[in-house]
């Protein structure tokens, strides 16, 4: 079946496209050719003069509220003055949605059912003043094969004229030749005709078609009729005549060259003329002839510069995924994700999987990671055209009459990049229930954690009241930054929980971690905050606390390791005057760890370690190796994370690699001959008389943390030794029996 021509016609919004447009298609038909012409302005009026006045239902209209798979084509397309087909692409409200990503949705259903198979010329009503990818989509070379620049000499139409051109280059670059010149619609403004001249010289395009100004027009589209349809007004109808001539006998075709906004100033207002551009054109011919000899395009090779991770830092995950992560640590509250399906899917399965894992693997139940209060807005295409607000408004009212403590709606990628203003949503609150708003746009908001920050900081101000003041003499203390839904959050937790227990303290608030609306407005009562986590994002929300509501932190996070955590208890007993109770917990750990250093001594004295580390501090692990007797023999520093280097308190007692090549491990574990092998990251060695095993990267806190691991490869060892390295059967016991 042979392609129909496709041509698009742009051009400034109110410059009169649609009236050249509907007036070149009733020519072209006049010639004898099947034309069907498609608008694509959301205001949906392209087509009004071919139909005599009438407005009809637009492609996205229907397919807003018919199922995609049962859409037929005849519901959308009319036949106008001589058989034009006609068809609206629609859009959206003013102010909503995402009008470019309709036009595609529409240009997907015509191809889909083959529309344009039926027509000799396709026409393409575009708005110009946008050019972004939607409304740029019928410059791509699938669709249009000519390209019409409608203007005036006014300097803004001018200026979306230079723009599309610059569209045009962007896809076509130096190879291709598509456009096929100006059409100049004449609006009487002083030195126009000048002005386009020296345009079309400056770009290297012909003027196609001088409209004139003339009452003709108005006179024609006040009966709804277009001009080839009216008595009296040859002179008008030989432009359009003459130039769907020019079109069936074959059109030449140009670069497109665009000129710098200095360049356009210079050139529309007489200043300066850009030399003029060769013209390049392809000699006139047949449209059959020019499908014929179009070249591939040329593949891009220029090396695009690489940038230094200071410069360009990687995402770990999106924001919307770390803010949703966040939210539903607030074990009250109803979260909304304003996204589709599939988004949330994944965000759920990121805050489960943890919490099925602890609740199988050791029998810890974390309401928030199992079963979360989280929801999705389910968004599709049509919001994604039109607006999902109302989707989202809905699901809000929805979620207040089920009185939650708080209604946190959370947005994505799509929902940002349409625009969909969800802070507004923050006036349906009621005095009992808080709508709170966190603009976590996906990718676009930034990473996995900056998605935390957004929304620790946003619930933070939107739930903490600050006319609680600490209660005085009161042992209370509030939780910061725990670790999202990782395997040690709750096991942490019951740890020092059980420490505070012992002295008399008590937990007001876990900043946020399983904490209520309640609790977090009461967040200031307590007059002492402990860090959970000494990282970067836990002393960036440390040092906001302080700053924002002047909040009294330990001056250490939770401590890990045995001399970590007593120095840890002694601090917080001299805050609360509770020194004793400290010494006492201190001095009965002491000797249960005594005991499993002597335990373990016997087999460890002597043996020989191999440790390769991201950059964090190990003094935890160091310091039971030390006492059962580990020698390290190389501990190679991976800088993962751009931050200065401090494995140890005391690295003259440690051979350290801080620019270790990990490529060379292999080499020096042949020439060292360890007996362990370590890393933050399960791996492998050639050596087959030694242990592997990898290092937690989240060590569990508290005066253990140490004789934990150490005990691990203890038994490791002692299995390895029997010959069980790997007992398949007890695995699968504990892990699905």
């Amino acid at each position: 079946m042979k392609k129909p021509m496709e041509l698009a016609v742009y051009g400034k919004g109110g410059i009169g496209k649609s009236t050249v447009s509907a007036n070149l298609s009733a020519a072209l038909a006049l010639s004898g050719k099947r034309v069907l012409q498609i608008g694509c302005d959301p205001k949906h009026d392209s087509t009004r003069l071919l139909l005599g006045g009438t407005l009809i239902p637009t492609v996205l209209d229907y397919l807003k509220t018919v199922d995609k798979r049962q859409a037929q084509t005849e519901e959308i397309l009319r036949e106008g003055f001589m058989g034009v087909g006609c068809i609206e692409a629609g859009g959206p409200k003013p102010g909503v949605g995402c009008a470019g990503r309709g036009i595609i949705s529409a240009f997907e259903f015509l191809n889909q059912h083959h529309t344009k198979d039926a027509y000799d010329i396709v026409l393409y009503d575009v708005l110009g003043d946008v050019v972004c990818g939607g409304f740029a989509v019928p410059v791509r070379r699938e669709y249009a094969d000519a390209i019409f620049l409608v203007t005036s000499g006014k300097f803004m139409a001018l200026y979306a004229a230079n723009n599309i051109l610059r569209g045009i280059r962007n896809y076509d670059g130096d190879t291709w030749q598509r456009v096929a010149g100006i059409i100049f619609n004449e609006r009487k403004v002083a030195d126009e005709a000048e002005r386009v001249n020296r345009f079309a010289r400056a770009v290297g395009l012909p003027i196609c078609a001088h409209v004139p100004r003339s009452d003709a027009f108005a006179h024609a589209e006040r009966q709804n009729r277009t001009l080839m349809q009216m008595d009296g007004c040859e002179a008008e109808q030989r432009v359009f005549r003459e130039l769907a001539r020019q079109i069936g006998g074959g059109l030449r075709l140009y670069k497109a060259c665009p000129l710098s906004d200095e360049e356009l100033e210079r050139v529309v207002f007489g200043a300066e003329e850009r030399a003029e551009q060769p013209t390049e054109v392809s000699t006139a011919r047949t449209f059959s002839e020019k499908v014929a000899s179009l070249p591939e395009p040329k593949a891009e090779t220029e090396e695009i510069p690489k940038r230094s991770g200071a410069e360009c830092p990687p995402l770990y995950g999106c924001a919307f995924n770390g803010a949703a992560t966040a939210a539903i640590n607030l074990t009250d509250a109803l979260v909304i994700a304003h996204s589709p399906r599939a988004c949330a899917f994944y965000t759920w399965q990121n805050i489960s999987s943890p919490g099925r894992k602890n609740l199988f693997n050791r029998g810890i139940l974390m309401p928030s990671a199992i079963s979360p209060h989280f929801e999705c807005t389910e968004m599709g295409q049509s919001d994604v055209v039109f607006g999902g607000m109302e989707r989202v408004r809905e699901a809000v009212l929805r979620a207040i009459d089920r009185h939650p403590g708080a209604v946190v709606v959370i947005s994505s990628c799509v929902s940002g990049i349409i625009g969909d203003d969800i802070r507004s949503l923050e006036e349906l609150s009621t005095p009992e229930i808080p709508v709170i708003t966190v603009p976590a746009d996906g990718d676009i908001a930034g990473d996995y954690m900056e998605g935390i920050r957004i929304a620790m900081h946003t619930l933070a101000e939107k739930l903490i009241d600050p006319s609680v003041w600490p209660r005085p003499q009161s042992r209370l203390v509030n939780l910061i930054g725990e670790t999202g839904v990782s395997n040690n959050r709750e096991i942490d937790f019951r740890i020092v929980k059980s420490w505070l227990d012992a002295m008399g303290i008590s937990i007001g608030c876990r900043y946020l971690g399983e904490a209520s609306c309640a609790q977090m407005r009461n967040f200031l009562a307590a007059p002492l905050n402990i860090l959970a986590n000494d990282n970067a994002e836990g002393r960036e929300l440390k040092s906001w606390l302080s700053e924002t509501y002047s909040c009294t932190f330990l001056d250490e996070a939770l401590p890990i390791g045995f001399e970590a955590t007593a120095r840890w208890l002694r601090k917080l007993g001299a805050f609360f005057d509770c020194a004793e109770q400290a010494e006492s917990l201190i001095t009965g750990q002491r000797e249960l760890y005594q005991r499993e250093i002597e335990r373990w001594k016997p087999v460890f004295q002597g043996k020989r370690v191999f440790m390769t580390t991201i950059n964090t501090n190990m003094d935890w692990l160091l310091d039971t190796a030390d006492a059962v007797g580990l020698r390290f023999v190389s501990i190679g520093v991976l800088n993962y994370l751009h931050q200065p280097v401090k494995i140890t308190d005391h690295p003259e007692k440690y051979p350290i690699d801080e620019d270790f090549d990990w490529s060379r491990s292999q080499t020096l574990i042949r020439e060292l001959h360890p007996d362990i092998v370590l890393s933050n990251y399960v791996t492998r060695t050639d050596a087959e008389d030694c242990l592997v095993d990898s290092m937690p990267m989240s060590p569990m806190v508290g005066f253990h943390s140490g004789i934990e691991v150490i005990a691990r490869w203890g038994r490791l060892m002692q299995t390895k030794r029997k010959g069980e390295w790997m007992d398949d059967r007890s695995l699968f016991e504990k892990y699905y029996a």
